[in-house]
């Protein structure tokens, strides 16, 4: 038999505590080494922002590139000084460093998976920058 792990979406806890999206880290649900695997539910008019941070929070990873896929509406994605536009299927690499921030300044609901490598702590792998897009 082989050794695998399979996770529902309820069986994977949001941890956005009082935030206004849904965060579900699939990677540490499912127990896994080397991925992570987040899936951001935005409804219309929300920023990407953790509670408690400011509206303008925008933040880099020390270690890990990142890959940011839509997979239903729309987003706009500050990087250092650009912002893109993203739809459905829609994906941008960001490179170890560059500092971002997620909008979805539409009416619908956006959902877009986040991939990177496994980090132990979190906190120690993310600068944050509570004023990047005001």
């Amino acid at each position: 038999m082989t050794d695998y792990t399979v996770a529902t979406l309820q069986e994977v806890p949001d941890v956005s505590g009082d935030a206004p999206f849904e965060m579900r880290m699939y990677g540490r649900a499912l127990g896994s080494d080397q991925l992570a695997v987040t899936r951001v539910r935005l409804p219309g008019h929300t920023r990407y922002v953790p509670p408690g941070m400011s509206p303008a929070f925008g933040h880099a990873h020390r270690t890990q590139e990142e890959i940011y896929l839509v997979t239903g509406g729309h987003v706009r994605v500050r990087l250092g000084d650009d912002v893109v536009d993203l739809g459905p299927g829609g994906a941008v690499l960001i490179p170890i460093g560059v500092k971002r921030a997620v909008r979805n300044e539409g009416d619908q609901e956006a959902e877009l998976l986040l991939l990177s490598v496994r980090v132990e702590d979190l906190r120690s792998e993310v600068e944050m920058d509570p004023d990047f897009w005001p």
